[in-house]
């Protein structure tokens, strides 16, 4: 969720600058999600006293840093190559991913609290 935050604030500062002279347009890496899981485990981890709970090994997902966009679709004859429909595009994508991320984090949680409740 974090680097979907941060991706909104590049995506933004891009619109913002739309009309700045020769601005390039900024986007963040992909996290690969087979990336993160090939990563190995971090050394101090919870112990499992019994085989039927759950594993606790977080996934991290690093530090997304910003880089220039890789497609320039076109650029003014100012030099900015910001193309507010692309932006758009992205920024609806963005958070469509966070409202998804939204939705597995509430029934993560929800799944919790059915598990303490315990049966009825």
């Amino acid at each position: 969720m974090d680097w979907l935050t941060q991706r909104q604030a590049v995506l933004t500062k891009n619109i913002a600058n739309s009309d700045t002279l020769n601005y390039v347009p900024l986007d963040l890496k992909d996290n690969h999600f087979k990336s993160l899981v090939g990563r190995s485990a971090p050394v101090m981890a919870q112990k499992s006293t019994h085989a039927g709970h759950l594993s606790s090994n977080p996934l991290h997902g690093g530090n997304p840093k910003a880089a220039k966009s890789k497609d320039l679709y076109e650029t003014s004859p100012s030099g900015n190559s910001v193309v507010l429909e692309e932006q758009m595009i992205k920024m609806s994508k963005t958070q469509l991913d966070y409202q998804a991320m939204i939705r597995l984090y509430k029934k993560h949680q929800d799944m919790f609290k059915m598990a303490l409740r315990g049966p009825s």
